[in-house]
This record gives C-alpha cells, sequence and structure tokens, in this order.
C-alpha cells in the first residue's frame, strides 16, 4: 500500500527533492519585480508596525524556484499582536500584481520557522 508524504521516514524522504525550473525570460522579470516591492513592504513594516527582524523566505529566494504564480512570503518579527492582522492586511493590499503571505514567527509552527531561519533572506 502506499505511503502518504506523512509517513515518508527520513531516508525514504531523501529519494525526493524540489524540481528544478530554469527561469524564462517572463519568471526572471517577475522576480525582480518582486525583489524591487521587497524594500518598499520592509520600510512599510518596520517604519508602520514596528517590525525588528524581516526575511524572505519560500520560492522569491530564488529565480530558479520562482514561477509566474508565485507570492512573496515574509517572515517579521516583533510586530505587536494588536498591529499584527493590520499588518497582516497592509501587505496584502500592498499592490495587486502579488500575493504577499506574513507570518509571525512567534506563533508560527516549528518546521516553517525552521525553514525561515535556514533559507531565508534578511532584508
Amino acid at each position: 500500500m502506499a505511503k502518504t508524504a506523512l509517513e515518508l521516514s527520513p531516508e525514504e524522504w531523501k529519494q525526493y527533492s524540489p524540481p528544478v525550473r530554469t527561469a524564462t525570460p517572463e519568471t526572471r522579470d517577475r522576480w525582480h519585480a518582486a525583489w524591487e516591492l521587497i524594500p518598499q513592504l520592509v520600510k512599510l513594516l518596520r517604519e508602520d508596525f514596528g517590525a525588528t527582524t524581516i526575511k524572505v523566505f519560500g520560492s522569491a529566494i530564488n529565480v530558479d524556484y520562482f514561477s509566474l504564480d508565485s507570492d512573496i512570503d515574509i517572515a517579521a518579527w516583533d510586530i505587536p499582536i494588536d498591529k499584527y492582522f493590520l499588518a497582516v492586511l497592509a501587505v496584502d493590499e500592498f499592490t495587486p500584481d502579488f500575493r504577499v503571505d506574513l507570518v509571525d514567527p512567534a506563533i508560527c509552527r516549528p518546521k516553517l520557522l525552521q525553514n525561515i531561519e535556514e533559507e531565508g533572506i534578511e532584508v
């Protein structure tokens, strides 16, 4: 009987790897557009919501992971809880060109936090 992903052992996981894409000119342009937007999002999160440390993670960290429908994943530390949902809304509505997902590292799943800490790019 087949196993689900949750049932695989670490050794069994090693045989799987994410697909390697070669970025097309269109995906490269979109990736560059994302990285032109990221400093604006960082400024918003720091100045309006008090974020101290901010990391980009997920597909935006590498053009070869990025696709035409990729979003921008951002983790921001130290946004006060009473401002967090306003921050989520602010980044989500910042531009119609990208979906932006904001993660609070203090309350995210441990595995996601580990991924952010290991692979995220501090901005």
